[in-house]
C-alpha cells in the first residue's frame, strides 16, 4: 500500500531568547533593563512545519496530511523543541540531534514601542545533513511519498539542493519544491535562480529585490516593463522569466501575488 503523500520541512530550528519591553536598545556598551524575558521555540523552518500542520488540520478530508519536519539541534533540547512541535501536530522523528553542538539561538531585544534588534547564532542548524535523511528514506521500505516540500535559507543551501533533488526524483511521484529565500543572502542569488530543484521562490518585497539586482546585473533592463506594474511586481516577474520558476512575492497585510513562468513554445 502506498503511504498518504506527506508535506516536507527540511530547515531551521531556533530557540529565541526575547527580552521584553526594554527601557530602549542599548547601544554599544550600554547596559539596559526590560520587564521580562521568555525561552520559546523558533526557526523559519519549525514556524514553517507549525503553520503546515496547522492548515492541514483544518482540512475536511479524515486522513489530513502529515507534516515531516526535519531539523538539526542539540540532544539536550530534545524534550522543549520536539516537544512542542509535536503538541502542534508535527512529525519530528527524523530530526537529527547533535552533544557536541547548541541548538540556533535567536536572542530578541524588544523595547516600549515594540521596535527590536536581533543576534542569531546558526548552531546546530549548520550541521543539518542531507546525507543522512537520505540514507533514512533509502533504508525505509515504506518511505513517505512528500506532495511538497519547504526549504528555507537558515540551513545550509547545498543540503536542502541535495533533499529537494531526491524528493524530486519519482516521476510516479511529483514533488513540488518550495525555497523562501530568507534570510536574503546576495551570494547566493545565482546559484538559487539557476537551481533546477527548485519549483517555487518564495520572497518578501526585499528579498526580491536582491534577486533582482543580480539579474540586472548580468541582463539588461527588461523593456516590456508596464508603467502600472508596481516595483516589486516588476521584480517578481523579472525573476519568474530569468529563474523558469514560479515566484510568490509576499505583502505581509497587503497580501500575496503568484508571477509564473513562461509558458514553453510549442
Amino acid at each position: 500500500m502506498r503511504a498518504a503523500p506527506k508535506v516536507l520541512v527540511f530547515g531551521s530550528v531556533n530557540i529565541d531568547v526575547v527580552f521584553h519591553a526594554c527601557a530602549k536598545l542599548p547601544s554599544p556598551g550600554e547596559t539596559v533593563s526590560c520587564a521580562s524575558c521568555s525561552r520559546l521555540n523558533g526557526g523559519k523552518g519549525a514556524n514553517q512545519a507549525v503553520a503546515c500542520a496547522t492548515v492541514c488540520g483544518e482540512l475536511d478530508d479524515e486522513d489530513g496530511v502529515d507534516v515531516d519536519f526535519v531539523g538539526c539541534l542539540s540532544a539536550k533540547d530534545d524534550a522543549f523543541v520536539l516537544g512542542a512541535l509535536v503538541e502542534r501536530g508535527v512529525e519530528v522523528s527524523k530530526c537529527q540531534l547533535e552533544s557536541s553542538v547548541e541548538t540556533g539561538t535567536a536572542c530578541v531585544l524588544v523595547d516600549t514601542q515594540a521596535e527590536n534588534c536581533i543576534v542569531v547564532s546558526p548552531g546546530a542548524n549548520n550541521c543539518l545533513s542531507a546525507e543522512k535523511f537520505i540514507k533514512a528514506m533509502d533504508s525505509m521500505s515504506d518511505a513517505p511519498e512528500y506532495a511538497c516540500a519547504l526549504f528555507q535559507l537558515e540551513t545550509p543551501f547545498d543540503e536542502s539542493v541535495a533533499v529537494a533533488e531526491r524528493v524530486r526524483r519519482d516521476e510516479n511521484n511529483p514533488c513540488v519544491t518550495f525555497l523562501n529565500f530568507s534570510p536574503a543572502k546576495p551570494e547566493l542569488a545565482g546559484a538559487v535562480l539557476a537551481c533546477e530543484h527548485i519549483d517555487c521562490l518564495v520572497v518578501n518585497e526585499t528579498e526580491a529585490e536582491v534577486l533582482a539586482d543580480y539579474i540586472e546585473d548580468i541582463e539588461e533592463e527588461d523593456e516590456n516593463e508596464d508603467d502600472e506594474e508596481d516595483e516589486s511586481s516588476y521584480y517578481a516577474r523579472r525573476i519568474a522569466k530569468f529563474s523558469d520558476k514560479f515566484v510568490l512575492l509576499t505583502r505581509g497585510a497587503a497580501g500575496s501575488s503568484l508571477h509564473l513562468p513562461p509558458m514553453p513554445v510549442t
